[in-house]
């Protein structure tokens, strides 16, 4: 049942392993497809991207920053690299990348909500839950799918700082969910957690 939220906590870790500059040649070529450039255009926003992975990388190894420090020179840069982009991009590419942008948030929060339902579906077909635990169940997941979401967009935390926070709301989450349950209820869910954890195995 955790597997969507630890999906999440995972997909944090193993982004913040990726290279800066592996990063900046991969959205180089997304942008590069999306937006139509040009050759000119296409170094350009190579160099963009590879001059400020180096930079934010650079934010990321000081461990003299606090972490508003580290925030507000993050936001900076971000703020920076959006600039230089909208001065090689023309109007019609601006406006392309916006709506593709919008578009990509709307398509998330959408997969988001149809794994929040799936998964309250599944608790109650599994544990025979009634509608109004079901319901609470949803609420939980979304509350947490959230809360997720923030921690892995939250570019300001050290990694390790990451995987304790990831930790402490897969406990949060599995506590949330267990005043939901009856005693026999939970029983079968953790049994049920335990038998998938085997067959990964």
């Amino acid at each position: 049942m955790l597997l969507g939220l630890m999906l999440v906590s995972t997909i944090i870790f193993a982004q913040r392993k990726v290279d800066p500059m592996e990063r900046a040649a991969r959205q180089t070529e997304k942008l590069k497809k999306e937006l139509s450039l040009d050759e000119v255009q296409y170094k350009a926003i190579s160099a963009i991207n590879e001059e400020y992975a180096g930079k934010q990388a650079a934010v990321w190894r000081d461990s003299s920053l606090s972490k508003e420090e580290r925030r507000d020179r993050m936001r900076t840069l971000h703020q920076e690299k959006e600039a230089a982009f909208n001065k090689v991009l023309t109007k019609e590419q601006r406006e392309k990348l916006a709506a593709h942008r919008s578009e990509q948030l709307k398509k998330h929060q959408s997969r988001m909500a149809r794994r929040h339902g799936n998964h309250a579906e599944r608790m109650q077909k599994n544990l025979s839950l009634t509608d109004e635990q079901t319901s609470k169940i949803k609420s939980i997941d979304k509350e947490y799918g959230e809360k997720f979401r923030a921690l892995r967009n939250d570019s300001t935390m050290a990694k390790e700082d990451l995987r304790t926070k990831a930790k402490q709301l897969r406990e949060e989450y599995k506590d949330e969910t267990k005043s939901v349950l009856t005693k026999e209820q939970h029983e079968k869910w953790e049994a049920q957690k335990a038998d998938r954890k085997k067959k990964k195995f």
